[in-house]
């Protein structure tokens, strides 16, 4: 991995690369100072929306966006 960019971080947090462009990126953060301050800023931001935000994906959807979302489906 030449230089970390916000693909990678993205990538990593939400766990979609594999075993090995894991380890190589975990080796990159590792030895680049602005890298591994630029992860830790990010996975900061990503705790912060979910603890501000996670409890909205438990609320019921309103009923009027469930008819307007049926009527679009047929």
């Amino acid at each position: 991995m030449k230089r970390v960019n916000m693909s990678h971080i993205n990538a990593y947090l939400d766990g979609a690369l594999d075993e090995s462009e894991r380890r190589e990126f975990e080796a990159a953060v590792e030895a680049d100072s602005e890298a591994r301050a630029l992860l830790n800023q990010h996975r900061q931001h990503v705790d912060e929306l979910h603890r501000l935000y996670d409890a909205v994906l438990e609320e019921p959807v309103p009923l009027r966006m469930l008819e307007l979302l049926r009527r679009q489906k047929n």
